[in-house]
């Protein structure tokens, strides 16, 4: 088949959460598709990336990100009563380049990656015509207006208002994506049946993500320079869940724990780290803050006891499987453990306050049999259920039989 996949952000390197997946998607549709792939740049440092993608698809497409033009086209937005984020990440470059292939190149079928792509389809030149003749698909990945609506509860004031508006538009783009498209892909059960409590839908399917078992692997060893104990934790450090995420663990968990291990480092470790983030190294003995590393894996690696304390989460925390999978002991809270399934206390712990995150923390510090059981328990799990292969071969059947759109 020739596949039009359309995603929000340049879907390599797979460093963050939906270029993690977007990638795998696309890596695993090119054994057997022709792939013409369409997408936007947010971070110019990707550019350098464009050679390797060109070198795997059969045609490529691309446009930045401006932040200032975005900004005053997300005004825009608002005024039209539509989603901040379908503006940010419209192009009409990559309209214009759609448009002229689905009106000679015989496209077969359209996936789009994230909310915001559907604007190319509903924008298209042949919306009412050759699209309506071809499999519309969607990998929504996560919630995303449940993810505004719950930025808004931890937000005040003009924060607040812009997430609540954006949460209630980004519903509705979601009902009309639910009525348009063939199929409607989630990342977890809990995220499609979550969907379905707020869209009316029956063209939704529960697509997991895997992990690379070979790069996030348990014989990958790194030791760490000083002998001091480590914690680690993973993520992009301007996204907004993982920013509140450590800095609800450094000024609330992190003092309880240096009471007992005085020498203790934490590494936060993630690219473009946010000013509050730098913050806390310049304010809290032993919390290093490192930016972008070439290697997240020497870190997972030489941490004692990797944490994931976020409270806003939505789908998949890749940051959790990929720990798992480096047979690492992990301490992390209820939220971020939705929609893997692993089981409290054999082969992760879970921890929903300070206290009880702190106490966890210790315990494994101080006993490392414990602490090696669980890595090994985590590792276990993770190759039984986390397999991108076994994941993703649902697409095969959703390709060729992908389900009847309200239209």
């Amino acid at each position: 088949m020739r596949i039009l996949f359309i995603s929000h952000r340049i879907p390599y390197p797979p460093d963050k959460g939906d270029k993690i997946r977007s990638y795998n998607i696309l890596r695993y549709l090119l054994q057997e598709h022709d792939v013409y792939l369409a997408f936007m740049i947010d971070d110019k440092k990707d550019i350098q990336y464009l050679e390797v993608l060109s070198s795997m698809v059969t045609k490529l497409c691309w446009d930045t990100v401006r932040p200032f033009s975005g900004k005053l086209l997300s005004s825009v937005a608002f005024l039209r009563f539509e989603p901040i984020s379908v503006f940010y990440f419209y192009s009409r470059k990559i309209q214009k380049w759609v448009d002229d292939l689905l009106g000679g190149s015989g496209i077969d079928a359209v996936l789009c990656s994230s909310s915001p792509t559907a604007e190319y389809l509903f924008r298209s030149h042949y919306y009412k015509s050759k699209l309506r003749q071809l499999p519309w698909i969607i990998d929504l990945v996560d919630v995303d207006s449940y993810k505004w609506e719950q930025y808004a509860e931890r937000s005040r004031g003009g924060s607040r208002l812009i997430y609540n508006l954006e949460a209630r538009y980004l519903k509705k783009y979601e009902e009309r994506i639910a009525g348009e498209f063939n199929r409607v892909l989630l990342s977890t059960e809990t995220e499609e049946a979550l969907f379905l409590k707020r869209v009316s839908a029956a063209n939704t399917v529960a697509i997991v993500n895997g992990v690379d078992q070979e790069y996030f692997s348990n014989s990958f060893q790194f030791k760490m320079a000083n002998n001091c104990p480590v914690l680690a934790f993973v993520g992009a450090m301007d996204y907004y869940p993982n920013v509140d995420g450590v800095q609800w663990f450094v000024q609330n968990v992190y003092s309880r724990i240096q009471q007992v291990y005085p020498n203790i480092t934490f590494y936060i470790v993630g690219n473009r780290p946010s000013a509050a983030v730098r913050r806390l190294a310049h304010t809290y003995p032993g919390v290093k803050v490192t930016g972008y590393v070439e290697d997240i894996r020497t870190y997972l690696a030489g941490a004692d006891v990797c944490v994931v304390p976020i409270h806003i989460a939505r789908g998949i925390q890749n940051k959790v499987i990929e720990a798992m999978a480096m047979g690492k002991a992990l301490v992390c809270t209820p939220q971020a453990l939705e929609g893997i399934h692993a089981e409290p206390g054999k082969e992760v712990i879970t921890a929903s306050d300070a206290d009880a995150f702190a106490s966890a923390v210790i315990q494994l510090l101080g006993d490392k049999n414990r602490t090696r059981e669980l890595g090994t328990r985590a590792r276990a799990f993770i190759e039984g259920h986390f397999s991108w292969k076994n994941n993703l071969a649902p697409l095969d059947t959703i390709f060729h039989q992908p389900g009847e759109a309200s239209y």
